[in-house]
């Protein structure tokens, strides 16, 4: 069995919503492994959207039949920045093709009153780890894009083993996504987020291989535990 180990650098702050308190946003020190797998090329999407409906499923299926798997990305230094941003409120462009007389008349008062939000995000030279199991692609980039503001991150490889499973009771300190896995911990660490919630110290009792002090479990395939 295959596995490769990976660091990833951020060379730009990441930024994504995990978090909505009030005005403050935060950025969780993880990368998802969906996300990831789209960043990395593994699959081919139009930049553009026509609809916000997500297509994970889909298109996960077709790695799944190449025998890759990509876990998330645990961090291994991190550190946050704070930034703020500028908003409008638009509730007026309802109201735009109403004559002042009428609004007068109904009763509508609405201004345009900016307000501001502020973005915790994880700060350059962070830096992460995850696992790809399975024959690597060809060609893997070494510079990927990540998050809303399509952060610059740098890619390594670290090392690669050809392991052999084993059987019996293990701990994963890694992050491991629960929908990808064939059976379920009897304990874990839940680390909340969108789009699905990730696992950490996580304990089985099944096959798995150990790459240096990581025990990932067997069989890990996109979607595996969904019905």
């Amino acid at each position: 069995m295959q596995v490769t180990k990976f660091h990833l650098t951020l060379h730009d702050s990441l930024y994504y919503a995990t978090r909505e308190m009030g005005r403050l946003y935060e950025t969780e020190s993880v990368i998802h492994n969906w996300a990831l797998t789209y960043a990395l090329g593994l699959i081919q999407k139009p930049y553009r959207a026509f609809d916000s409906v997500p297509t994970y499923k889909e298109d996960l299926a077709e790695i799944n039949e190449a025998g890759v798997y990509v876990t998330p990305a645990k961090s291994i230094r991190y550190d946050y920045v704070i930034s703020t941003f500028k908003l409008a409120d638009n509730r007026h462009r309802p109201f735009s093709t109403v004559s002042n007389a009428r609004k007068k008349a109904l009763g509508i008062t609405v201004t345009n009153k900016p307000s501001f939000g502020r973005a915790k995000e994880l700060a350059p030279e962070s830096k992460f780890e995850f696992y790809i199991v399975g024959a690597l692609p060809n060609r893997l980039p070494k510079w990927i894009r990540l998050g809303l503001w399509m952060s610059k991150a740098y890619i390594e490889v670290k090392k690669e083993l050809f392991l052999t499973p084993k059987q019996g009771d293990f701990t994963c300190k890694h992050l491991l996504n629960p929908i990808d896995l064939p059976i379920l911990p009897e304990l874990y660490d839940l680390i909340s987020m969108p789009p699905v919630s990730l696992l950490q110290n996580a304990r089985f009792n099944g096959a798995y291989v150990e790459f240096d002090d990581v025990c990932l479990p067997v069989s890990m395939a996109y979607f595996a535990g969904a019905t």
